[in-house]
């Protein structure tokens, strides 16, 4: 897969003085959770979570990283973007980057996510709909 748009879905982020840690930049734990935010926003948009609310065919992960580039202090606000990178049989790769106001990439990472199917309880191949859903999310 060779997207034309490899970030389509973007979510602002502002970072909350609570989620400083002690040495007084961004803890960790945030970035994973904004890399959350925005890939539900990416569920939502590629009609995964419909098809969870209505089928019981959603996803699961399976795995995720992040790779921490620069510090973060507060106040500050980030711009958490992914796409979708590979997709096979039954699973996908997520990218993400956040970067600050000022374009700087603070933090990238990927996740991989398994289509599942919660009412039968084991994976299932990847729907030609979220399939072509995820397509025209890069094309448009």
């Amino acid at each position: 897969m060779t997207p034309t748009r490899p970030f389509p879905v973007t979510l602002p982020i502002d970072i909350a003085w609570g989620e400083q840690d002690a040495f007084g930049h961004l803890n960790n734990v945030a970035y994973l959770r904004y890399f959350e935010s925005v890939r539900m926003h990416f569920l939502e948009r590629t009609g995964i979570l419909r098809s969870h609310a209505e089928l019981g065919i959603g996803v699961i992960l399976a795995s995720t990283q992040c790779d921490f580039l620069r510090p973060v202090h507060w106040p500050a606000r980030l711009l958490a973007s992914t796409g979708c990178t590979a997709i096979g049989n039954t699973s996908f790769t997520l990218t993400y980057q956040l970067e600050d106001e000022l374009g700087h990439l603070v933090a990238k990472g990927t996740s991989v996510l398994v289509m599942y199917d919660y009412r039968a309880g084991h994976k299932v191949p990847v729907p030609a709909p979220i399939r072509e859903a995820i397509d025209l999310i890069h094309r448009t």
